[in-house]
């Protein structure tokens, strides 16, 4: 097989391209903005811990393909925003799926 001089110059200058690109240095990604304690708790208990409410959190998350700031005001890095804020409704809309499902487990089952 025989290269063109065309493709045999651009065969050999492509890694000489390569090469004189400055590499681009990323942003250091902000670390979450997860509070240590928590408020406007409304259906999980009070004294739920941090870990336990994540995973509780990444479980919602798993389950429906949802980031947190589909239902939470904050960045999609979790680096901006209030947890705590009403302010999407998916948020109201969570809380009722879990006191319907609380209320479905406390329940007597039904003969």
């Amino acid at each position: 097989m025989k290269l063109s001089p065309a493709a045999l110059t651009l065969f050999l200058c492509l890694p000489l391209g390569a090469q004189q690109t400055a590499p681009t240095q990323a942003a250091p990604p902000k670390p979450p903005n997860i509070p240590d304690h928590f408020t406007n708790l409304t259906v999980l208990p009070t004294t739920i811990t941090k870990p336990e409410l994540i995973a509780v959190m990444k479980q919602f998350a798993i389950t429906f393909k949802v980031r947190c700031s589909y239902c939470h005001a904050v960045s999609d890095d979790l680096s901006e925003g209030s947890f705590a804020s009403d302010e999407k409704p998916t948020k109201e809309e969570a809380r009722k799926l879990m006191r319907l499902i609380h209320q479905a487990t406390l329940a007597p089952a039904k003969p």
